[in-house]
């Protein structure tokens, strides 16, 4: 028996025989092989809304009719391979062609957008990379775990919903697999000893597959080094599609109403009072203009600057140092010469 927080645990039997060249990979194609899985459930609804409405419903046609909404949070199981949780949802279409979320259709219903679910996971595939000459393949496995969320169903609680999600959002790769906050940020460098005594030998392994991996041509364009510390998984831990929620846009705008009380309250000025009093519109229109030095007088003074403030830090390390001497000659009873 192991505790909880032991490197072992999560590790295979067998390291050898472990295939951490596919464990890596896996991690870098499982943003791929959702995208894939999502274009597989519109495939899927495509019959079903034929039969529903009666009129042949083309994959395009779907989307005039039905809108999959999901949230997916990605988390990492302690043998470092990504675990993906969703909740999906099937939208109507806004007849007037706004961005309201409105009801499906009543025959579009939670046992048929499982089913088309079920579907596509079982098609979806991402060839994989073969950098070792073996034939790999992405797919989702046997444990695919789909419940009924909505008013009514088997586990039909909002609260319940938000707290499932909150579980795995609030964890970093270094939470999941128990790695103490050591893959809490890129490397740039990678020192292997150091990360073995760290975070174990497994996943060590992983790190280090994912960082020699990156240094392929042939596979640079995944970018494995820049996600080394995530074992190969690229992105955000949580993605929704754009109309499942409240947009972050919508975020912004109370938060500034939020502070705006906030200042008023605290007795602070409301600097843009005037502003929206008159009905002006704050635009951010941001555009590159280059970078660097525009003319060499700029560069000069520049590095005149650097110079001084080198030549600054050199003094003032140089007086600690005295200070540092004085300090411990001054606490001794007897000079050397006295003794």
């Amino acid at each position: 028996m192991h505790e909880t927080d032991h490197q072992v645990i999560g590790s295979p039997l067998c390291p050898e025989c472990y295939d951490y060249t596919g464990a890596v990979l896996w991690n870098a194609h499982a943003g791929e092989l959702w995208r894939r899985t999502r274009i597989g459930i519109d495939r899927a609804l495509a019959p079903v809304a034929s039969d529903a409405t009666g009129d042949r419903v083309t994959v395009a046609g779907v989307r005039d009719l039905l809108r999959v909404s999901y949230v997916k949070v990605s988390e990492f199981q302690r043998r470092g391979l990504v675990h993906l949780h969703l909740v999906v949802r099937l939208d109507g279409v806004d007849p007037d062609g706004g961005g309201d979320i409105v009801a499906p259709p009543v025959w579009a219903t939670a046992d048929l957008l499982a089913s088309a679910v079920r579907r596509a996971v079982g098609t979806a595939a991402v060839p994989l990379p073969s950098p070792d000459g073996t034939l790999r393949v992405a797919q989702w496995g046997t444990q695919v775990d789909i419940s009924d969320v909505s008013v009514g169903g088997a586990v039909g609680d909002s609260r319940r919903v938000a707290a499932y999600l909150a579980k795995y959002a609030t964890k970093t790769a270094s939470d999941s697999i128990g790695a103490s906050g050591v893959l809490a940020s890129r490397f740039r460098r990678l020192h292997r000893r150091w990360l073995r005594r760290k975070v174990g030998a497994h996943l060590a392994r992983m790190v280090e597959t994912a960082w020699d991996l990156g240094g392929r041509r042939d596979l640079a364009p995944l970018k494995l080094r820049s996600w080394a510390h995530t074992l190969g998984f690229k992105g955000h831990f949580a993605t929704k599609s754009r109309r499942y929620s409240v947009t972050l846009g919508a975020l912004r705008a109370a938060r500034r109403v939020w502070r705006a009380g906030e200042s008023v309250r605290a007795g602070r000025a409301d600097v843009w009072a005037s502003a929206r009093a008159s009905g002006a519109a704050v635009v951010g229109d941001w555009a590159y203009v280059g970078r660097g030095y525009r003319t060499s007088s700029d560069a000069d003074l520049a590095a005149a600057m650097a110079r001084e403030h080198a030549i600054a830090v050199e003094e003032y390390r140089d007086l600690k140092r005295r200070e540092s001497d004085v300090d411990y000659w001054s606490t001794l009873t007897h000079y050397p010469g006295d003794l």
